[in-house]
């Protein structure tokens, strides 16, 4: 697999607008998030791998192209470890900071400021590392689930019922919906007369 995430674009920033060029990109493991307070893990991508394609538009480069990887993830309703793997499109814009022929600084256009643009580095290498990093999380379900039919935990013991069945009784609802609850028992034709 290629590890490559760097890219030097100097050449393609010569060319007129319209230039492209193909990468593929890689890396074994990406980190895409530290480690919150109680969860002593980090949120880490391995295998990542894809393409993309790099379009001169002027002085900006934009970035199309799609990223997969695998991801070690907990159940929401067991939490069991298990692997996923993703896959997100890339979609970004570079923006050139040095031009490549005279090497004076560019300044910003106009409107820069309201778009999520990355920089292409003094060196004219434009890093796919972060995009990467967020596209992949975006992919990332909301509530992960290691299988559509799990049946999570016990919420009195705790048991994983996946793998055993447990002897509790649920509880009786909340006393404070017991009003409510009486609305449901009341005979139903007891509030009308004739």
């Amino acid at each position: 697999m290629d590890t490559e995430m760097e890219f030097n674009v100097a050449q393609l920033m010569k060319e007129p607008v319209g230039g492209k060029r193909k990468y593929e990109f890689g890396t074994p493991e990406l980190r895409l998030s530290e480690a919150l307070a109680g969860d002593p893990t980090d949120l880490v991508a391995r295998n990542v791998q894809g393409t993309v394609t790099l379009t001169r538009l002027g002085a900006k480069l934009r970035a199309q192209g799609a990223v997969e990887a695998d991801v070690d993830l907990q159940c929401s309703r067991c939490l069991e470890p298990f692997t996923i793997h993703v896959q997100a499109p890339l979609e970004e814009l570079f923006r050139q900071t040095i031009d490549v022929v005279s090497g004076h600084p560019l300044p910003q256009e106009a409107g820069d400021d309201d778009l999520d643009v990355f920089d292409i580095d003094q060196n004219h290498i434009v890093d796919l590392t972060e995009p990467v990093r967020q596209a992949l999380l975006v992919a990332l379900p909301m509530r992960p689930l290691h299988s559509e039919d799990c049946r999570g935990l016990c919420p009195i013991c705790g048991t994983n019922l996946n793998l055993a069945q447990c002897d509790c009784v649920a509880e009786d609802a909340d006393p404070r919906l017991a009003a409510l609850a009486s609305l449901l028992t009341d005979d139903t034709g007891s509030g009308s007369e004739s």
